[in-house]
């Protein structure tokens, strides 16, 4: 397929990567700064680059497009890719309120256009192992304890780039890690409760959130974010009745009471397998006409009770 990427950042140069390595076409690449978007075209090869979306979509070649733009604009960016008619690759958050999601879902399924959340998590391997124990039945939950998180009291992100608009820890970190736990455990809906420091004094968002949840099927989760932690923590425990898990999603490894049940011996923080991974399969479901997994629809869960965890902070 030939692609339109729109965002021009550190995980658009991952995604590009991963689409070159599935053989797609790169065609035109969208930016908001002329001279770092150029600089990104020529690094990945993409066919042409600009700052004007709407100049791009007017392609009559293209087949589809990855959204990798700052998190503001995921929802606008979609609704334009939507009424294009390209099935769209949404990177996470796909929007910032459970509103705006419930609304792009409709939007792509009224116009019949493949929206794919770009839900990571879902991908690695060592997550994938822990759902797919816990759908065997194998592994009967009673509690699961998460965390997540790295210091960014600098707008910077993980490679030390140096951003120009505000990342959110509710939608975005929140979003992978509360998406990965319900998804995990196989749960459409939980209750929440959450506990949420104060805004940064130069950022303006929480930096500390600890949420509590219960899932219809009686289990309960704690997750811990933080962009405060000067150890960068990315794990989760998973106690069950058979045995207590614990998933180190840094390197891919679980551990249970008897040692190593699984280990996928990941080194980077975002593994170019995994994005390839995730990239595939939306690539495979717009070639074949089906729903690319994860859909809108099916983060959604995950997204009401983020909507739970925005509600309390802003009151």
């Amino acid at each position: 397929m030939k692609i339109l990427m729109i965002g021009s950042g550190s995980i658009a140069g991952l995604h590009a990567r991963a689409l070159q390595a599935l053989d797609h076409t790169l065609g035109s690449v969208v930016g908001r700064r002329a001279e770092q978007t150029a600089e990104y075209a020529r690094t990945y090869g993409f066919q042409s680059h600009g700052i004007d979306l709407d100049a791009a979509l007017d392609d009559p070649t293209l087949e589809a497009a990855a959204i990798t733009s700052p998190s503001e604009f995921h929802v606008e960016h979609a609704r334009k890719t939507i009424a294009r008619g390209l099935p769209t690759l949404l990177e996470i958050p796909v929007a910032l309120s459970l509103a705006d999601a419930e609304a792009l879902d409709r939007e792509a399924r009224t116009a019949g256009v493949p929206l794919m959340a770009a839900h990571t998590r879902r991908f690695q391997p060592a997550l994938r192992r822990v759902q797919q124990m816990i759908a065997r039945g194998d592994l009967r939950v009673h509690h699961v304890i998460q965390r997540y998180g790295f210091l960014r009291r600098a707008n910077v992100n993980w490679v030390g780039y140096e951003r120009s608009w505000t990342d959110n820890l509710i939608w975005h970190h929140g979003g992978h890690a509360m998406d990965a736990l319900l998804w995990a455990v196989g749960a459409e809906s939980a209750e929440v409760t959450a506990q949420l420091g104060g805004p940064h004094d130069k950022l303006g968002i929480p930096m500390d959130i600890a949420i509590a949840l219960r899932t219809p099927q009686g289990v309960v989760g704690n997750i811990a974010l933080s962009y405060n932690t000067h150890q960068a923590l990315d794990d989760a425990l998973f106690i069950a009745e058979e045995d207590t898990i614990h998933a180190d999603y840094a390197t891919g490894r679980l551990t249970g009471k008897d040692g190593v049940v699984f280990d996928a011996k990941m080194s980077e923080v975002v593994p170019h397998e995994v994005i390839t991974a995730q990239d595939r399969e939306f690539s495979d479901a717009v070639q074949t006409g089906r729903e690319p997994l994860p859909g809108i629809r099916d983060v959604l869960p995950s997204l009401r009770a983020l909507q739970q965890v925005q509600d309390s902070y802003a009151r």
